[in-house]
């Protein structure tokens, strides 16, 4: 009898060896389903096959697939009613899909995670199986011929676009790898990031400020089934940063109703292209206005012509905070001629006048005479 003590001690002690690590290893609980189930929006009949699926999901086990038992409900929510069971070595927050006949069925929620040990009211909608049929959900032996399920495509948080790049996040409800096409003009792919994942995550870059793109998620699974999801569109960030500089004033000093020519040089330092109304005002009242479309980083001379004043004065010159000025005088008139100041004009020689006079008289009567003189000696 005392030999049997250390044996017995010795036995226990074994026990209590193997006992924390066969626990440790007990399989995760698993999730359980019930709730309505609609074909072609009418409640799916008796008979109905539901199944679950997804990464390390088990298939074709007691609990999954179920059948309806109750038109347009399967499962139950008390204790004692059968349940979908979700179970295996599976990872907490494993996308699930539902199929309903083998056919992959919409969820509300939309996105259902693997919770262990947890019972969720999941309700589906399916269209009826090709044929009228389906059953039995193709389940985990056959070849896997579904491609994913893509949701929630969107541009990441917190900062998703900024003039160059673009973050593109979306979900499957199964491991696959991820690629993104994308298109200003022409079309473009990203690298292809052939990580396994449910949740995708892909940087676009060397984008166009101020572009608007279209883009659209592409994944795949291990077993080569491509999901494509539907086109989105997002636009790169960017400013238009417009200024006005180097005036010109040509001429600077008119007479008035003389024409004036003004003329600035308007810039976009921006990253974006854009339309830049440039204002001129004189003496503080606007003047005239011009629109200017301006690519980024160009710059465009903007002249304003045929302008008149009738009123003589110095006036300012505003464009866009570019400041000048010029001068409109009265028109000059021409003085009548005079002798300059202080002279006093030659008195008239009449002596003279008076010879020249009698010599003109003196030659008229000459020829006066021997012109008569003549006629009569004819």
């Amino acid at each position: 009898m005392k030999r049997m003590v250390p044996l017995v001690a010795g036995l226990c002690l074994l026990a209590s060896l193997f006992a924390t690590p066969v626990l440790a290893q007990a399989p995760p609980l698993p999730h359980a389903f019930y709730g309505a189930v609609e074909i072609n929006d009418d409640p799916a009949p008796v008979g109905t096959t539901v199944e679950v699926r997804g990464e390390d999901v088990e298939t074709s086990v007691e609990g999954n697939p179920i059948t309806v038992t109750e038109e347009g409900i399967y499962g139950g929510l008390d204790a004692f009613d059968p349940k979908l069971l979700a179970k295996g070595p599976i990872e907490e927050g494993t996308i699930l899909t539902f199929y309903v006949d083998g056919v992959e069925a919409e969820t509300d929620p939309p996105i259902v995670e693997w919770l262990s040990g947890e019972v969720t009211e999941v309700n589906l909608s399916a269209e009826a199986a090709p044929g009228g049929g389906g059953g039995g959900g193709g389940g985990g032996g056959g070849r896997d011929t579904t491609p994913p399920r893509i949701s929630n495509v969107s541009l990441c948080a917190p900062v998703g676009v900024t003039e160059t790049t673009a973050d593109i996040c979306w979900v499957t409800n199964e491991k696959s790898d991820s690629q993104v096409e994308y298109w200003g003009s022409p079309s473009m792919l990203s690298t292809l990031d052939e990580t396994l994942v449910t949740e995708h995550n892909v940087q676009l870059t060397g984008l166009t400020p101020c572009t608007t793109y279209h883009y659209k998620t592409m994944s795949e699974d291990a077993a080569g089934n491509l999901a494509v999801s539907d086109v989105y569109t997002f636009s790169t960030k960017g400013e238009t940063t417009f200024s006005s500089c180097c005036i010109q004033i040509s001429p600077s000093e008119v007479q008035i109703g003389e024409e004036v020519t003004i003329s600035v040089s308007a810039n976009n330092n921006g990253s974006c292209a854009g339309d830049y109304e440039v204002t001129l005002e004189i003496n503080g009242v606007v003047e005239e206005t011009k629109e200017v479309m301006l690519e980024a980083g160009a710059s465009e001379r903007v002249t304003f012509t045929a302008i008149k004043k009738d009123v003589a004065d110095t006036y300012s010159v505003a464009v866009d905070g570019v400041a000048g000025s010029f001068t409109v005088k009265e028109k000059a008139t021409v003085p009548p001629t005079k002798p300059p100041e202080g002279e006093v004009p030659a008195p008239l020689n009449w002596p003279l006048i008076g010879g020249i006079i009698a010599a003109v008289v003196v030659v008229a009567g000459l020829i006066i005479f021997f012109v008569v003189r003549r006629r009569r000696a004819y």
